[in-house]
């Protein structure tokens, strides 16, 4: 039960989620706390505060909260049901849509390495494309071989990049290409892994980005891993923590 894991007062991020139940790609994080529990579905939590502005969530809208607990970190996701005031404090009432789920914090542990990889920025048009073929929204059998060479095309538009720390859940790289926050982009590379080759190819939101001082041209951009599955991210974590070993017997020596 929730009561069991997550206490009052503990801290609560939150993320909006579209109406498929993805995290919008330029979904900002607010900050919350557990206020009370309302029954096994519902609980009330403080509305966030964003530089010192009260946050109204929309009512109707699904969320995805991270619960910081002292047994660890948990997700789950949420549906707003109303907003009210008590006691000269804003309280959003949520109905929880999901179980709690436990997040390994080593997914999080970032290695400091420099590591080559290609990425390509997802564009509307790929997105488009990609939904008409998936949904067979398209005239003609020329009209699909059209759209796939359209879309092959797109699949070469790769880009260089330097990656200089990562984690489980994603990575801060640089490249000469300039993004925004919200942006999408395609990343991969190989590593690896106990003698294996191993191959990474996901898609990420860049979730901050911004010109290098000092260097011409030169971007440092923060990625959140989107795609990744369980099984790719436990491989992921084993490599970091086998180079940080490695790492650590080299400064023994």
């Amino acid at each position: 039960m929730l009561s069991e894991i997550v206490q009052v007062g503990d801290k609560i991020e939150i993320k909006q989620l579209d109406h498929n139940g993805e995290l919008i790609n330029n979904s900002k994080v607010y900050v919350s706390q557990l206020v009370d529990y309302i029954d096994d579905e519902k609980i009330s939590i403080a509305a966030p505060i964003k530089n010192g502005r009260i946050i109204l969530l929309e009512k109707g809208s699904n969320y995805r909260l991270y619960f910081y607990t002292a047994k660890g970190l948990y997700q789950t996701t949420c549906t707003l049901i109303q907003t009210y005031r008590e006691n000269n404090m804003i309280i959003s009432l949520v109905k929880l849509n999901s179980d709690l789920e436990k997040i390994q914090r080593r997914q999080y542990y970032r290695l400091e390495c420099i590591h080559d990889i290609d990425y390509r920025l997802i564009s509307e048009e790929e997105i488009r494309l990609e939904e008409k073929l998936s949904q067979g929204n398209y005239a003609s059998e020329d009209e699909k071989i059209d759209i796939k060479n359209r879309l092959n095309k797109l699949n070469n538009e790769w880009v260089h990049g330097i990656i200089t720390d990562i984690s489980g859940g994603g990575c801060r790289f640089n490249s000469e290409q300039e993004l925004k926050a919200g942006d999408r982009v395609r990343i991969r590379f190989n590593y690896t892994l106990m003698g294996q080759l191993k191959e990474l190819d996901i898609i990420s939101h860049i979730i901050a980005s911004q010109k290098i001082m000092g260097q011409i041209r030169t971007y440092e951009h923060r990625a959140e891993f989107y795609t990744i599955s369980n099984k790719e991210r436990e491989d992921l974590i084993k490599y970091i923590f086998e180079q940080e070993r490695k790492r650590m017997r080299f400064d023994k020596k």
